[in-house]
C-alpha cells in the first residue's frame, strides 16, 4: 500500500481557487504511484465561525472528487461541509477507486453549532480494514471504544490545526503519539497548510515518518 499525504493550502471561501490547488496537488501526488491520496479537513471551502454557506457545495465536490478518483482508480480521502436538514456536519470521505463513496465519517469533536456524528465505521479494502476520524477526534473519549470495536487496519486524520497556534510543536505530536498507541492502529494525519504538516504514526504510537509545511508525504 503506497499513501500519499497532501498538506494543502487552503483559501477559506474560495471554492473555485481551492480547486485548482486540489488538482494540481493531486496530480503530483500521482507521480508517485499511490493507492490512496489524502487531503486534510473541509480543504476545498476552509471554514470561518460561523459561516456554513461552504456546506452547498457538497454535492459539486463529491461529484468532482469522485470523477478523479474514478478516472485514476486511486482512493481519495478528504474533508468537506455536509448540509443535512437545518444543521451541518464537518464530514470526510473516503471514495473508492471506481468513484464511489465508500465511507463518510462525521465528526464527533464539535461545538454546538454542527450536528455531530455518534459512530465510526470502517471499510475493507484490499489493503485492510480503513477508518477516518477528523482532527480533534483523536483525542475524544468515545472514538478509542469504536476503534476497539470495528477493529480497523488503519486509521485517517484529516485535520485542521488552525494556523492562529503556531505550528504544531514536539508536544502536539507526542499527543498524537500518545492517542495512536491508545488505539493502536497505525495512524496517517495530513493537516492544512498553513501551518501544513503530516505524520505516520505506527499501532505502538511510534513516529515512522513526518513532513512539514505543504510538503508531500509518501509513505509505502
Amino acid at each position: 500500500m503506497k499513501v500519499a499525504l497532501i498538506p494543502m493550502n487552503v483559501e477559506v471561501g474560495n471554492f473555485e481557487t481551492n480547486w485548482k490547488e486540489f488538482e494540481r496537488r493531486f496530480n503530483e501526488a500521482l507521480t508517485h504511484g499511490p493507492d490512496i491520496i489524502a487531503f486534510p479537513e473541509y480543504c476545498l471551502t476552509g471554514f470561518d465561525e460561523w459561516d456554513f454557506s461552504g456546506a452547498e457545495l457538497y454535492g459539486e465536490i463529491v461529484k468532482r472528487v469522485s470523477a478523479l478518483a474514478r478516472e485514476n482508480s486511486v482512493y481519495v480521502i478528504f474533508g468537506l461541509l455536509e448540509p443535512y436538514k437545518r444543521c451541518v456536519y464537518n464530514s470526510a470521505l473516503l471514495i473508492s477507486r471506481n468513484g464511489e463513496v465508500l465511507l463518510k465519517h462525521r465528526k464527533f469533536q464539535e461545538p454546538m453549532k454542527f450536528c455531530t456524528g455518534n459512530t465510526v465505521r470502517a471499510a475493507k479494502t484490499e489493503f485492510g480494514k480503513l477508518a477516518i476520524i477528523i482532527c480533534g477526534d483523536l483525542y475524544n473519549k468515545r472514538i478509542a471504544k469504536w476503534i476497539k470495536r470495528k477493529k480497523p487496519d488503519f486509521i485517517f486524520v484529516p485535520m485542521e490545526y488552525s494556523p492562529d497556534y503556531g505550528e504544531p510543536n514536539e508536544e502536539d505530536v507526542k499527543a498524537m503519539s500518545e492517542r495512536a498507541e491508545l488505539l493502536g492502529v497505525k495512524t496517517f494525519v495530513v493537516n492544512s497548510s498553513p501551518p501544513g504538516g503530516a505524520w505516520v504514526f505506527d499501532e505502538d504510537g511510534e513516529l515512522l515518518t513526518y513532513v512539514t509545511g505543504d510538503e508531500l508525504l509518501v509513505w509505502e
